[in-house]
């Protein structure tokens, strides 16, 4: 019995009977399915047909049609990555397979240039891609298409989704590294060899054996390490988009084909150890940054993808369904403890629900029948019945994190002039070698390619490259050992210029949960210590926020017959007592038998004093009042306060007294802030303020100069955040606005936010050292190699060491000792004034 051919994609049988193929260099290439077809036809029209050459192992059989992006024209599956607003239609795409700025921008002048697309617009850290676009002019299908055409892998955005994207394209590059670094190692060892040998009159016997050991080593670093750049190359070309793969790509070709030749020839000079360095520094710069994409993915956990819905009207009758399944009218059950996975209306049951991620405001909100709850909030102490209002794309949060990708669209005038310089400087790169070429060619023919060579390795731009990442990427690992993690390593270039400084209050410039101020004896006959002791052993049977401010209390006091009233209060019997606490309603129920009636009056009084949130005395403001009760007695009133940061008047003041305005947005009560704003001694604040109002105020503040930095820690800051120019997220921050700040916290210090001055001062220093001998080597370097003054083996030592100084320079950015500014009082405003002003 005959075996059946292999399937020259997948590596499966060819069924019998089944007449695929393909034609691959030049011969009839069987295929076993027409999904098989559809991909093999995609990696060859994208002129990737290395990939069959190179690859280490068979591809998965795709499912027949895997690559039909018509599919995505039909109109039922358009919400699953898009929403539709104003007439158009908004889809979100995960974009995989791209290396630099070019990349971005041929993508979105590729999808502009069809008919119906509004606008595109591509945030290459995250791999995401946003259009605009008419469903009665273009169907998602067209989109798709394109950007495969272009070379690019693409999907129905999501964070799982670019995050498998990412992390294929990191662990093929790990493997790639490792063997351009294995060989870099090898051929260097070699390389000094060779050059000693040539002052030393090594023999042509030697000589030969330490050539030809290179060559076998660098030839898979060429053909296995490299092929990212090849690849790339032959894309930039094909799309007449010039990136930097394209120099880099005819630099190692040459170098290769040169030592080649000269080895088979034995003429004077080999480059097997720059194409193995070349390759590994490259590579390892594309790595690192793959690393700082990954972490924009993840928002997406804060929301639970599933929910308990109800299937009848028995509570015990529900089914697991998907968030995005459900319909308005459906009713989803909500017990306590869990997150809220709908936004809807309450049908059944009273709970207390924490919103602080989304408002600022730390105490939580009864709810009851009738009151509307939203998607991301927690649900503290009942279980509740929830009917949806909006689908899925309605949702509150799926509205703020629109806002944020909108926030993220937008480049600055600093990114599109990065993109023009790197686009020129590689045509101008080309065009000096082969002018040097031509040059040569009539002058001294047996220079000529020499000389190109030497033109190109000497200018390609690898010092010019590293700079900005290597000094940055120095300077955001000794951050983080000291405590502040920076996601956008621009951050450090904007600090110099920020004029405003705005916080968020809840979580920020307070605590973020309450603390006991003080304790009123309504009683006779108790001590403090012992009365908190009964409050703290009553609260560790409550989830409520509230239930923080007494964890910090020991006792051993143990209670029975414990009863929690959602919203309301706790009672037990403890020692042989009934004792309630929570609040005025709850403990004096029975107050017409209290023992201490005058007490209880006065108490009264000043409790409806305190519980007006427009109190004309802004100090009572931010206080809560809690009651404890013995039998039907009140005994005592605790009064909470949610405390500013012991460091807030510190930082306040440092960042004033370096001419930074300081401002309070806040979505909590105006009288909250008011109080907080006048004890830190902060002119500008703003209460009530929604997601969409911070960002309006920040985007006001810019229009007219400002430079803005932002600290915030709640959900509804995540859109101000991706507006700022420097944003900050708090330790406590949620995990939203965490994956949009430029900068989290890892410690519960506000004052740690004052390193980062002193760190973009030292990394600007170090910056314009780095560009400056960048810039002066390529100035002096290519006029040289032009003239033939630079034989290409000294090109090569000239381009290695001015990428290695550059390197080396940047490794002093990690080594500032930074805490200097967030622990030495006196010297806290200097310290700032020089992070902010001398660096500008």
């Amino acid at each position: 019995m005959s075996k059946l051919a292999p399937c020259f994609h997948c590596g499966e049988p060819v069924p019998a009977n089944t007449d695929i193929s393909i034609c691959f260099q030049g011969i009839d290439r069987p295929l076993c399915c027409q999904g098989c077809l559809a991909v093999c036809s995609t990696i060859v029209a994208a002129g990737l047909q290395d990939y069959y050459r190179f690859r280490s192992g068979l591809a998965e059989t795709p499912s027949a049609g895997s690559e039909d992006f018509d599919m995505y024209n039909q109109p039922e599956i358009w919400p699953l990555f898009s929403v539709q607003d104003a007439g158009l239609w908004e889809s979100r795409l995960s974009v995989g397979g791209m290396h630099c700025a070019a990349c971005s921008w041929l993508i979105e002048k590729q999808l502009e240039s069809i008919a119906g697309v509004e606008s595109a617009a591509v945030n290459f850290q995250r791999g995401l891609l946003t259009i605009a676009w008419d469903s009665q002019r273009v169907k998602p299908g067209s989109f798709f298409h394109a950007i495969s055409a272009l070379g690019y892998s693409v999907a129905p955005w999501s964070a799982s989704t670019s995050e498998r994207l990412v992390q294929r394209q990191v662990d093929s590059l790990l493997g790639r590294i490792g063997v351009a670094g294995i060989g870099m190692m090898q051929v260097g060892m070699v390389a000094i060899g060779l050059y000693v040998g040539d002052f030393e009159d090594m023999s042509a016997q030697v000589r030969d054996l330490l050539r030809y050991f290179s060559l076998a080593v660098a030839t898979p670093v060429l053909l296995y390490s490299a092929q990212p750049f090849f690849s790339g190359a032959v894309r930039d070309i094909k799309n007449r988009a010039p990136g930097m793969d394209v120099p880099v790509s005819l630099a190692l070709l040459s170098a290769y084909v040169a030592s080649v030749v000269a080895t088979v020839g034995q003429h004077q000079h080999v480059y097997f150890d720059t194409i193995s360095m070349f390759t590994f520094f490259l590579l390892l710069g594309r790595y690192l940054q793959l690393l700082a994409q990954r972490r924009q993915f993840g928002s997406g956990a804060l929301m639970p993808v599933t929910a308990r819905a109800l299937v009848s009207s028995s509570p015990e009758c529900s089914e697991w369904r998907a968030a995005t399944q459900l319909q308005p009218g459906d009713v989803v059950i909500v017990n306590p403890g869990e997150t809220i996975p709908v936004d809807g209306s309450v049908v059944h049951g009273q709970s207390s629900v924490d919103e602080s991620a989304f408002t600022g405001e730390f105490k939580p909100r009864p709810v009851a029948r009738g009151d509307n709850v939203v998607a991301g909030t927690q649900n503290i102490d009942g279980r509740l019945q929830v009917a949806l209002t909006v689908t899925a794309a309605g949702f509150k949060l799926q509205h703020i994190e629109r806002l944020i990708e909108r926030a993220l669209q937008s480049k600055p005038a600093v990114a599109q002039l990065a993109d023009k310089i790197a686009s020129r400087f590689v045509v101008f790169v080309l065009l000096a070698s082969a002018a040097s070429y031509l040059f040569w060619l009539f002058q001294a023919p047996e220079k000529a390619f020499f000389t190109a060579l030497a033109v190109l390795v000497v200018s390609c731009p690898c010092a010019l490259s590293l700079a900005t990442p290597a000094t940055f990427t120095a300077a955001v690992n000794g951050l983080r050992k000291r405590g502040i993690v920076v996601s956008d390593a621009l951050v450090l270039e904007r600090m110099s210029a920020v004029t405003h400084a705005i916080f968020d209050k809840t979580g920020t410039l307070t605590q973020g949960e309450p603390s006991i101020e003080c304790v009123d004896l309504l009683g006779d006959g108790h001590a403090e210590s012992s009365l908190l002791a009964v409050a703290a052993t009553l609260e560790q049977f409550s989830s409520h926020p509230i239930a923080r401010a007494f964890c910090h209390i020991n006792t051993q006091l143990e209670a029975s017959n414990v009863r929690v009233v959602s919203g309301e209060g706790i009672s037990a019997n403890i020692e042989g007592a009934f004792w309630r606490i929570g609040s005025w309603d709850f403990c004096t129920e029975n107050s017409e038998a209290c023992n201490s009636l005058a007490a209880v009056n006065q108490s009264q009084q000043e409790h409806d004093a305190l519980d007006k949130s427009n109190a004309a005395d802004s100090s009572v403001a931010n206080r809560m009042l809690v009651y404890l009760c013995k039998e039907t007695e009140l005994v005592a009133r605790l009064r909470l306060t949610d405390a500013p940061r012991e460091d807030a008047h510190r930082v306040v003041r440092s960042f004033a007294a370096a001419g930074i305005q300081i401002q309070i947005l806040s979505g909590d009560r105006q009288a909250h802030v008011a109080s907080l704003a006048q004890s830190l001694d902060i002119k500008m604040f703003k209460g009530g303020c929604t997601a969409a109002g911070k960002m309006q105020h920040v985007k006001s503040l810019q229009s007219k100069g400002a430079v803005v930095m932002m600290v915030g820690d709640g959900v509804n800051d995540a859109p101000v955040l991706a507006s700022a120019d420097v944003s900050v997220a708090m330790i406590q921050s949620s995990d939203l606005t965490r994956s949009q700040a430029s900068v989290c916290l890892t410690s519960d210090k506000l004052a740690s936010l004052l390193q980062l001055p002193t760190a973009a001062r030292r990394a600007k220093v170090i910056l314009r050292q780095n560009f400056s001998w960048a810039l002066a080597y390529n100035l002096l370097a290519l006029p040289m190699a032009a003239a033939g003054l630079v034989p290409p083996y000294l090109a090569a030592i000239g381009m290695s060491a001015s990428s290695l100084l550059v390197v080396l320079n940047a490794a002093r950015a990690s080594g500032a000792d930074y805490s200097k500014a967030a622990t030495a009082e006196p010297g806290v405003t200097s310290l700032v004034q020089q992070g902010v002003r001398a660096v500008g």
